[in-house]
Order: C-alpha cells, then structure tokens, then sequence
C-alpha cells in the first residue's frame, strides 16, 4: 500500500456557487487531498478564467495550514453527463499515481478528515471502495446516505443507517475508490462509469462491476459529507425518475449471473410492477414507464454485451427484503 494519497474529480455544470463551497471544503482538508479536477461539462457559459483562479488561489492554501493542493481543469464542449464527465476526470490524472480517487459531486461537501478516515478505513479493511457518511446539507443531523443496497426484487436504496441492508458499494455522490480498481474498470469499453448511463444508476453499475470481480466495500462512519441532493435535475424530476427506472434495468442486465436472474426472476418482475403501481401513487407514470420500456428494450444487448465480463452470482450481496419501508420524510 502506498502513502494514501488521494486525487479528486469534481464534475461541473453551470452551478458556479455549489462548485465552490465544495472546493472551499476540499480545501481544507487535513491530510491526503493532493489534487483537484474539475471537468467543466459543457457549462454556459464556459468556465472563465477568473473562477479557475479564484479556486486555485484557494486550494494554494496560502493563509491555512496544509500543503498546497493542485487544481486541474478539463474544459468540454459538451455535457457528456455525469459517467462520462468523471471519466474524462480520472484519465486526466490516473497517470499521476495517486493511491486513491475520491469521486465527488459539486454539491457535496467533505468535512476537513473525512479523507484522512476514508483512506484508514480502506487501509484496514483491504477495501477497495469506500462509502461515507453521508448527511443532508440542509439538516446536517439527518442521514442523507451510507451507501447503495439492492433488494432482490431490483430496488436500489440509499442506506438510512449500518444496518440498513447489506452495503453493497458506495454512492456516486462521494465515493473513494482504490487506484488498482480504477485501473482495472477504466479497461471495460464504457468506462469506469458506463458513459451510456448519464446520470443515475452508474454507481450501481460500478459497484456490481467491482464486487463481480472481488474487491470489497467498507463504511467510513466518521468520515462525514453534507451533501444538497439532485441540484441538477432536481430530486423528482421528470427526468430523473426515467433515467434511475431505466438504468437500474441496464445495471441487472449488465451485472446480474444467469443464476442469480433465475433465483431472483419472480421477484424482479414483481418488482418492476410494484414500481410502476409506485409511480401512480406519486404523480410519475410517464416518466417511470418510459424509463421501464427503455430498460426493457434494450434489455438483450447490455445482456449480450457484458457476457465476458464478471457477472454478480452471490444472492447474499443483495437485500433479501422485497422493498425497505422509509419513514415519512421530516421535512
């Protein structure tokens, strides 16, 4: 193992605000932060120069204790989406050598040793992917996430608490993944993240992708993020829900073993009719039924294409519960 050295990639799109409170956090983290990248996707306007040098003015760390922390951007014409913007990100510096990536959205926001314990953690427990925890910047008391479950029936969650089903990989939103996993998922042609996602559903793919392959997962619980939640799309657009309903089908396609689609057949397909009686219930059966019959369609081909890939076979990796009741949200 290595000295726990720890580069970020930040994806950015047009929020110039949320970007730099998230940049004034990693700046003043304690320990193993030495760089930054953003990737500016497709932003308008572009990024201009006086952001890139007000950022990195503040990670030179000129007035607060700490080594200075490199600052790199990659400028996109594009908005290639959320995947393909963090993959941009970590070619861009996986040449560099660093022993660890933290992959973080714009509005998340990194207390000054949550890198410190998340690369302990994974220094422990031999891990290579590790989830913080994760609270909602808006009431820092209430948990935001500690990481994905999938239920057997094809329902990903983000964990309320340790116990809240088996954790089987971190959230995209603030995951620190280890550099021989990287390597190793960056080889697959769609990328680290499978850039035909976008958005949503692109860590679970990653984290079946890994876990297929043997690299474990760990909880950093003192390692602590504020995070604002859906800023982009907004937490039940239209949008969003199409986009988790489709790619989540994509990710099983992709990941699950035939066996484990066999074991767990009956309770996908009722699972996939419990989401959309789900969708009525909360106004959303368009875009929930267009994000199913998106899934479904393609359904064969991310069958056919990750045949000579590592498939998920272990059924104890996913939640044995149908669904995971949620308390009514405090707010």
């Amino acid at each position: 193992m290595g000295t726990g050295s720890v580069d970020a990639v930040v994806v950015h799109y047009n929020r110039l605000d949320l970007t730099t409170r998230c940049i004034e956090a990693l700046a003043q983290d304690e320990g193993p932060l030495r760089s930054v990248s953003i990737v500016d996707s497709g932003s308008i306007p572009p990024l201009g120069e006086p952001h890139v040098s007000d950022w990195a003015r503040i990670l030179r760390r000129e007035h607060t204790p700490g080594s200075p922390i490199d600052l790199f951007v990659v400028s996109l014409a594009d908005n290639v989406g959320y995947a393909e913007g963090n993959n941009r990100g970590l070619a861009a510096r996986v040449d560099e050598g660093a022993d660890f990536y933290l992959v973080l959205n714009n509005d998340a926001y990194v207390s000054p040793a949550a890198l410190q314990c998340m690369v302990a953690t994974a220094q422990e427990s031999g891990a290579g992917m590790i989830t913080p925890a994760v609270y909602r910047a808006d009431a820092p008391d209430i948990v935001d996430r500690f990481g994905l479950t999938l239920t057997r029936s094809g329902a990903g969650y983000d964990r309320r608490n340790a116990s809240d089903g088996p954790l089987l990989c971190p959230s995209g939103c603030a995951a620190l993944y280890r550099r021989d996993v990287v390597l190793d998922l960056m080889s697959d042609p769609e990328g680290f993240f499978d850039r035909r996602f976008g958005a949503y559903a692109e860590d679970l793919d990653t984290g079946l992708r890994a876990r297929a392959r043997g690299y474990g997962v760990a909880f950093a619980a003192e390692a602590t993020i504020l995070h604002e939640g859906s800023a982009t799309f907004g937490r039940s657009s239209e949008r969003a829900h199409r986009l988790r309903h489709r790619n989540t089908i994509w990710a099983i396609a992709k990941n699950f073993s035939t066996g484990l689609l066999f074991r767990c057949g009956i309770w996908l397909a009722l699972g996939q009719l419990a989401g959309m009686a789900n969708a009525v219930r909360r106004g959303r059966l368009r875009a929930t039924a267009q994000g199913k019959l998106e899934g479904l369609a393609a359904w064969w081909r991310f069958r056919r294409y990750g045949a000579q890939q590592p498939r998920l076979a272990d059924v104890r990796m996913l939640d044995p519960r149908f669904w995971i009741p949620r308390a009514p949200d405090p707010r």
